[in-house]
C-alpha cells in the first residue's frame, strides 16, 4: 500500500509530452500573433518613414524662407547703413542737448557768472571770516551757511536742468 501512495512523476517524459500539447495547440495562435505583429510593425515603419520624409521637406521649405528673408534683411540694411548711422548720431546728439546746455549754464555761473554775481568773493569772504573767527560755534555757523548756500546754488543748477531736459524732451 505504500508503494501505492507515492506518486512518482517523471519530468522528462511530462515535459516532452507538455511541449507536445502546446506546440500543436497554441503553435499556429502564436505563428499568427506573431505575424501579425510583424504587419503592424511593417506598417508603423512605413508611417513613420512618410512622416519623416514630410517632416524632413517642411523644414526644408521653412529653411529656404528664412534664408529669403535673411538675404532682404541683409541688402536692407546694407542700404539703410548710411541712414542709421546719421539718425542715431543725431538722436544721441539731442539727448545730449539739456547735459550740455546744463553744463555751459554751470560754466557761467561759476566762470564768468561766478564773477558777475560775486560768488568767488563771497567764498572767499566766507573762508576769511571762517578762518578769522575764534569760537567754534561761530566756525560752525560759517560753514554750515556757506556749504549751505553752495548747495542751494547747485539745487537750482539742478533744477534748471530738469526744466530743460522736459522742454527738450517734448520736441
Amino acid at each position: 500500500m505504500a508503494a501505492k501512495t507515492q506518486v512518482h512523476v517523471d519530468h522528462d517524459k511530462l515535459a516532452a509530452w507538455l511541449a507536445s500539447k502546446l506546440e500543436t495547440g497554441l503553435g499556429p495562435q502564436i505563428i499568427d500573433s506573431t505575424q501579425r505583429v510583424e504587419e503592424v510593425l511593417r506598417a508603423h515603419e512605413r508611417r513613420l518613414d512618410a512622416l519623416g520624409e514630410k517632416k524632413v521637406t517642411e523644414v526644408k521649405e521653412s529653411l529656404q524662407e528664412a534664408t529669403k528673408g535673411l538675404e532682404t534683411a541683409k541688402r536692407t540694411a546694407a542700404q539703410l547703413k548710411g541712414a542709421l548711422t546719421w539718425a542715431g548720431v543725431g538722436k544721441v546728439a539731442v539727448a545730449l542737448l539739456p547735459l550740455a546746455l546744463v553744463g555751459l549754464a554751470v560754466a557761467v555761473l561759476l566762470g564768468i557768472g561766478g564773477q558777475l554775481f560775486g560768488v568767488g568773493p563771497v567764498f572767499g569772504w566766507a573762508w576769511a571770516s571762517f578762518a578769522a573767527a575764534e569760537a567754534w560755534w561761530l566756525k560752525l555757523i560759517i560753514a554750515v551757511a556757506t556749504a549751505g548756500s553752495a548747495l542751494g546754488v547747485c539745487w537750482v543748477v539742478y533744477r534748471l536742468g530738469r526744466k530743460l531736459a522736459e522742454v527738450y524732451r517734448g520736441w
